[in-house]
């Protein structure tokens, strides 16, 4: 990429010089002449501090940045308007700093050039040495330590790289030096970081001791209120970027969903110990949504989700999703996000759609509810748990249809009441036709929070169908129980009082299997 493609992509209809000469004014002092008599000084070369700043330039490793931009300030204000001390001194702000101190060690050149048509190295051809070292390893080794790119960072060393193109326009085209080089590296830093308009640098730093430590560190969190407020300053810096609502949703989803790792206790009746929110809140929402105030909801919906323990109140997401669907695109779209991702956290605690807060209140509404069921639990993982898989056989499809009728007696009466009808089906005389069964029995009971009962009925269906050749037969039934099974005890394996070892071989044979199977559907269950 050249300079004017550079200028183009980071800057674009802005005037690049007039943006690159406003940093001039950080540089007052080092554009005062050196004497009356002569404004560029003497050669630094005979200097004993440019040979210290030389000697620790070529150190391999453990050179002491610092000490070369003190000697190198030194210098310049003092002694010699010399481009050798820049470029060291743009060399060390950039080892220390990051594309700031390249963007102020640019700047700088620019100014001195402009500044002193006799800056030294008094030759031309020293002159162009000195800003080609620019190009060498030792500069671009130094960049790649900043992958990241902060796009206010970049726009400045754009704009100071326009500034020194401009004022090298003074001098012999045959004395200008070539810097295709930086401008290439520069070009590939910004690409594989997403772009100077990427919301977060899609290319980080490496995290280890070697790696230069931020400019501005982040305190590690000490528990997880401090991951929370953390977590809630990311989410609002992310707010403000453009389309950055997503990003910031889900941060905060992520943080408040992705660490729970089992339902709140509940007694009998699914009544649990968690305050229910604050009465006023319902009607806000309520009053919002009659109103049409789509954005308006969204902020409460928001700040509402952040707050006690309203992550587990999942009217929020219904009203979240209506909201969305207002919005204009790709707003509009995010609402299937946000029940995809509905989807998993239901997929992850089965029945807390069905809990109830401490007053007897539920975490999900009737309204609420019937959404889930309609829109929210086809978006769950469909893609590789076909729950409506028909088999070519007749008795297969009359067994597996009853699916409805047990859920609809569950809603009704009980999950018990349901299973009990289901195992007392008379039309159920086959082997086959006790499996499909009991494999009907297993959806309803994971569906219905019975995840332990469901274990051991998809336990026993997958022995009983590696006895019966069942992959033979029926190959998506078969790729259904152990997918199911494996999710299953993927859950159970997050309690504190799994076998995690046993667990771990079953569910790696159970992996294994479904590969040998469906590699492509199986895929999915890989990561």
């Amino acid at each position: 990429m050249s300079l004017d493609a550079l200028v183009t992509h980071c800057l674009g209809e802005r005037d690049a010089v007039s943006l690159g000469r406003k940093q001039v004014t950080q540089w007052a002092a080092w554009l005062m002449p050196i004497s009356a008599d002569s404004s560029v000084g003497e050669d630094a070369g005979y200097e004993e501090d440019f040979q210290r700043i030389r000697e620790e330039v070529n150190k391999l490793s453990g050179a002491d940045a610092d000490l070369v931009i003190q000697l190198a300030e030194k210098l310049l204000i003092h002694t010699s308007k010399d481009l050798r001390v820049a470029t060291y001194y743009l060399w060390a702000r950039l080892h220390k700093e990051g594309e700031v101190g390249l963007a102020g060690g640019l700047s700088l050149l620019a100014a001195l050039i402009e500044h002193f048509p006799d800056v030294r190295p008094v030759r031309g051809n020293g002159r162009k040495m000195a800003l080609e070292w620019l190009t060498s390893s030792k500069v671009l080794d130094s960049l790649s330590l900043y992958p990241e790119v902060v796009k206010a960072e970049a726009e400045r060393t754009v704009a100071a790289l326009a500034w020194v193109a401009e004022a090298l326009v003074a001098w012999p085209e045959s004395q200008r030096p070539a810097l295709g080089t930086l401008y290439a590296a520069l070009s590939t830093r910004l690409t594989r970081s997403g772009g100077v308009e990427a919301v977060v640098p899609q290319n980080g730093t490496r995290n280890d001791s070697n790696a230069p430590a931020s400019a501005t560190p982040m305190t590690s969190p000490k528990s997880g209120r401090d991951l929370l407020d953390g977590g809630r300053a990311l989410a609002g810096y992310l707010r403000e970027q453009p389309q950055g609502w997503l990003a910031a949703h889900r941060l905060m989803k992520s943080l408040r969903w992705d660490t729970i790792h089992q339902a709140p206790p509940q007694d009998a009746n699914g009544t649990t110990r968690l305050v229910a929110p604050r009465g006023e809140y319902r009607a806000q929402l309520k009053r919002l949504y009659l109103q049409q105030s789509w954005t308006a909801l969204l902020d409460q919906v928001e700040r509402m989700y952040a707050e006690g323990v309203n992550h587990f109140w999942l009217d929020l997401q219904w009203y979240l999703c209506q909201a969305l669907s207002k919005q204009p695109a790709p707003e509009d779209s995010w609402a299937d996000i946000v029940k995809r991702d509905l989807g998993m956290f239901l997929d992850r605690l089965p029945g807390v759609e069905e809990l109830h807060w401490s007053d007897g209140t539920a975490f999900a509404d009737e309204t609420t509810r019937a959404w889930i069921t309609q829109h929210v639990s086809g978006n769950r993982t469909q893609q590789w748990l076909p729950a409506t898989t028909v088999a070519p056989a007749t008795t297969a499809t009359d067994i597996l249809s009853l699916e409805s009728e047990a859920l609809a007696q569950a809603d009704s009466d009980g999950i018990d009441a349901a299973l009990a009808w289901l195992a007392a089906r008379p039309e159920v005389e086959t082997g086959r036709q006790r499996w499909l069964l009991r494999l009907l029995m297993a959806r309803v009971a994971e569906q219905y929070g019975k995840s332990e009962l469901a274990i051991h009925l998809l336990g026993e269906l997958e022995a009983t169908a590696q006895r019966q050749a069942l992959a033979d037969w029926e190959p998506e039934l078969n790729f259904e129980v152990k997918a199911r099974l494996l999710k299953l005890l993927r859950v159970k394996a997050q309690r504190g009082d799994a076998d995690k070892p046993s667990l771990a071989r079953r569910m790696e044979t159970l992996l294994a299997a479904l590969v040998a199977i469906d590699p492509v559907r199986a895929a999915v269950l890989c990561a």
